[in-house]
Parts: C-alpha cells; sequence; structure tokens
C-alpha cells in the first residue's frame, strides 16, 4: 500500500488587482540611450496575451504534448491626444519595420518590495515585464465618440520578468489627472492650451528613463 500523502492546499484571499494600476510604457528602438520612454495618453486597455504553440502526438502508449515555440504579445488601447506621440512611434515602427520596446508595471501597493542599489541605497519597486514588440496592426478609431488608438505588439521571444522603481510622489502622478490648487494658480479649462503654456501644469511624467528590462520614472 502506498504512503499516505495530504501537503494541504494553498489559497490567497483579498481583493484582486484593478486594471487600472497595470500601467504600459513603450519606447522606439531608434531613440538613442538615456532617451525618455512613453506612457501613451488616456489607456483604456492592455490585453497581455503569454501564448505559443505545443507539439501534440499520440503513440502507441498514449498522447505526448511537449512545449514549442512562445508567441507573446500584447493588445494596447488608448485615446488619442495632442502632444502624444504614441501614435507617431507605432506608425513609424510599423511602415519601416521597426521594433518597439514595451513594458507593463503593476503599481498596486500590495505588491511593492524593497531593492537597494549598488550603494546600499532603498528603493520602492514594482513587478514588471519587458519585451521588444513588432507592430502588427495599428488601428485609428475617429468615429463621432473620441479618437481611439488600440495596436497589437508580437513579443520577440517571451516576457522578461523584471522590476520597475516608482516612489510614492511618482505613484501620485501616475494615478491622478492633476493637484491641487488654490484659486487664481491657473487659467482655462484642464488640458487647454492656456493650462499647458502656464508653465503650471498638472503633474506629468518628464522621463522613464530604461536600462535593460528596468526603467526610472522622472515627474514634475
Amino acid at each position: 500500500m502506498s504512503e499516505y500523502v495530504d501537503n494541504g492546499v494553498e489559497q490567497t484571499k483579498g481583493n484582486p488587482l484593478l486594471g487600472k494600476h497595470v500601467l504600459w510604457f513603450i519606447q522606439s528602438t531608434l531613440d538613442p540611450i538615456g532617451s525618455k520612454a512613453i506612457m501613451p495618453a488616456g489607456q483604456t486597455g492592455g490585453d497581455m496575451t503569454i501564448g505559443g504553440d505545443t507539439i501534440d502526438e499520440q503513440t502507441k502508449s498514449g498522447r505526448i504534448v511537449m512545449p514549442s515555440t512562445n508567441e507573446d504579445s500584447v493588445d494596447l488601447e488608448n485615446y488619442y491626444v495632442p502632444g502624444d506621440r504614441t501614435v507617431d512611434v507605432i506608425k513609424d515602427s510599423k511602415h519601416n519595420g521597426h521594433q518597439v520596446k514595451t513594458w507593463g508595471v503593476y503599481i498596486d501597493e500590495r505588491m511593492a518590495k524593497i531593492e537597494k542599489d549598488d550603494e546600499g541605497i532603498e528603493h520602492q519597486v514594482f513587478p514588471a515585464v519587458f519585451g521588444y514588440g513588432v507592430v502588427d496592426e495599428l488601428e485609428i478609431d475617429d468615429s463621432d465618440d473620441m479618437v481611439s488608438v488600440s495596436y497589437t505588439l508580437n513579443i520577440l521571444d517571451k516576457f522578461k520578468d523584471g522590476t520597475f522603481p516608482l516612489t510614492d510622489e511618482q505613484l501620485a502622478v501616475l494615478k491622478e489627472l492633476y493637484d491641487f490648487e488654490r484659486p487664481g494658480e491657473k487659467t482655462g479649462d484642464f488640458g487647454s492650451v492656456e493650462d499647458d503654456e502656464s508653465g503650471t501644469s498638472s503633474p506629468r511624467v518628464e522621463s522613464v528613463n530604461t536600462t535593460g528590462t528596468t526603467a526610472t520614472v522622472e515627474a514634475e
């Protein structure tokens, strides 16, 4: 009689991750070292697929199934906002056969960890995936509603896991459209030309410095 085995089960309880806590960044592979990555404005969706083919054969002893290839991809959607370079980068990459770097970052505070740099300084980081993508298709919908942009990036090899450093201040910039302001501090509607040219516009991502599979956000 075989030995009795009961190793129990593992269960996680809690609220699920919200879609708005997953943000995607892109960067053209033509950009020189030290260039900024882009956070597409008005992100509405990011459907990541971890896919691939399998080898499936029947033998006299039964069915054999083995992994074959990786075919990861991500479908991204956002609204078109004047000044956002996302469409230009994706369109240029599609027309001229260039690749696009992409990062998907999970910015739920429950997933945050602390890492130390070479000087022993602690930094808050969040789990992220990174990949080189080839643009499959770019679609711009300019119907009666807001102009929307959707595109698919087919990932070379497979997504690579890494971390993405973000401070609490940077998180606030990524999650909120604008900060508190006092009467008379600004003029015009949010996102208006007057606001953009006043020099006191809402907090925004100034740059995302990329190194390998990680990136650092600079905000103002």
